[in-house]
């Protein structure tokens, strides 16, 4: 399937990476859990409830079953959840002989300054403080601007800061300022009659021709950067043309090459607004309105764009700024600032009872005990940590969409061949901790005496991955 539809799964490196999992080898997957209280019960015997992936996966069907909508165009996901949506999910409908969606396409990370962003690092950022200061349309342009779309990508605020006020406060905001300002002062308000230059009317046209295809491929980050390029390209016009010099002139020439500079300009902030509005609705839609469009902009087709469909005579209305410099300095402090007001407030709102230091000597409840998650285990993969006689760096899955990292240390009593496949015991629940610039999500059960090798907790019977101990 993967071999005869290479679009099926985006972008190319996900998809080897699913070809490369399918080419180990699939094993039988069980479709109920009989370790989790809620759940979909299943009609055998027994306490058995169907595995949320394989309830959660069929919702999108039954969602769309009476709107005639299946099978879906795309289904974008997370990466980290790439292995359910292109190997379980094409596998129950082919069981089912139903239609596979189109397309999957998996979206990275977003990352701090290069780090992941995690709860117990304490780096995750917010989105609601940066849009108090910036506005969403900045930040959604940022993001898809500045990320390859499929790909993990960085955050920082400087970054954010210095984009905003390049491609948006001096180019789009500056161009759109510009434009209407200069056809209220010369033009009363009013947009000359004109057909535009030529030239930059096939730049229009080239430049759309490139847009969609970046768009419908999902390389955002392209198309953005081919419209600011155009962006550029009006802003040299203006600058050659000085339409300020120009409507000192009376003579005929000189005002006919004002009228042509103006269309030409507002036409192409048209049809800008046209490429943008995906990406940044509200700033499209502020300025569109500006330009005195009469059709909606959440109306308009790939045809509106064409060149010329701005109507000459055409008033404009009451000129706006759409993005105001900002001062990196202190907008980058509110942006902090409203960032630990924030996780203050979702701290105290979602805070937990603090947790009773029990005396060494004393007995635990089985309250104290059920907090301990244990899990059942399988050790997928596992190499020695460099420079750690005692370390070996494991990935085992107990069941979640990702197997977990865990760094443990018996590298004395046990190569990595001996654990690939080996059922282990797992605190699952454990806070991450760092160990030779590895992040441990876990602990790895084993039993040792003074002196001795560890030896690791397993099972006599099978039992299945994910399993909790009790």
């Amino acid at each position: 399937m993967y071999q005869n539809d290479p679009e099926f799964v985006k972008p190319d490196h996900r998809r080897n990476e699913i070809i490369a999992f399918v080419e180990q080898g699939l094993n039988d997957l069980s479709i109920t859990r009989t370790n989790i209280q809620w759940g979909i019960p299943a009609p055998v015997g027994g306490h058995h409830v169907f595995y949320v992936w394989f309830d959660a996966l069929i919702s999108y069907m039954s969602a769309v079953k009476d709107g005639n909508l299946w099978p879906a165009d795309l289904h974008l996901i997370g990466k980290d959840i790439l292995r359910f949506h292109a190997v379980y999910w094409p596998a129950f409908l082919m069981a089912a002989d139903l239609p596979l969606p189109k397309k999957v396409f998996a979206h990275g990370w977003i990352l701090f300054e290069e780090n992941k962003m995690s709860k117990s690092r304490g780096n995750v950022v917010r989105p609601g403080p940066i849009v108090d200061v910036t506005g969403v349309d900045a930040l959604r342009y940022f993001l898809l601007r500045e990320i390859t779309f499929g790909q993990d990508g960085s955050f920082s605020y400087d970054a954010l800061i210095q984009r905003y006020n390049s491609d948006l406060a001096n180019g789009l905001g500056n161009l759109a300022s510009r434009t209407l300002s200069m056809i209220q002062q010369y033009r009363g308000g009013v947009i000359p009659q004109s057909d535009g230059l030529g030239e930059i009317a096939e730049a229009s046209r080239g430049t759309t021709e490139i847009v969609l295809d970046a768009f419908n491929q999902f390389n955002f980050s392209k198309g953005l950067e081919i419209v600011w390029a155009f962006i550029t390209v009006i802003d040299k016009f203006i600058v050659e043309r000085a339409p300020w010099k120009l409507a000192k002139d009376q003579d005929h020439h000189s005002q006919r090459l004002l009228d042509e500079t103006l269309y030409t300009a507002a036409e192409a902030l048209r049809i800008i607004c046209g490429w943008i509005y995906p990406v940044m609705p509200a700033s499209a839609q502020n300025i569109w309105e500006q330009l005195g469009m009469p059709q909606p902009i959440e109306n308009i087709h790939v045809a509106d764009l064409h060149w010329g469909k701005l109507a000459g005579g055409q008033k404009v209305g009451k000129v706006l700024g759409v993005f105001p410099r900002l001062d990196a300095a202190p907008a980058i402090a509110k942006m902090q600032e409203l960032e630990t007001s924030e996780k203050s407030r979702q701290a105290a709102l979602f805070a937990a009872t603090p947790a009773v230091i029990v005396p060494a000597d004393s007995k635990i409840s089985i309250d104290d005990f059920a907090k301990v998650e244990l899990r059942v285990g399988q050790v997928v993969s596992a190499e020695r940590v460099k420079g750690a006689d005692k370390l070996l760096h494991l990935k085992v899955d107990i069941g979640e969409p990702e197997p977990r990292t865990l760094v443990a240390g018996i590298a004395e009593a046990y190569t990595p061949e001996q654990l690939i496949g080996r059922k282990v015991v797992i605190v699952a629940n454990l806070q991450p901790r760092k160990l030779r610039g590895i992040e441990s999500n876990g602990m790895i059960v084993a039993a040792s005496v003074e002196g001795g090798k560890p030896v690791l907790a397993g099972f006599l019977e099978d039992i299945p991955i994910g399993a909790r101990l009790k």
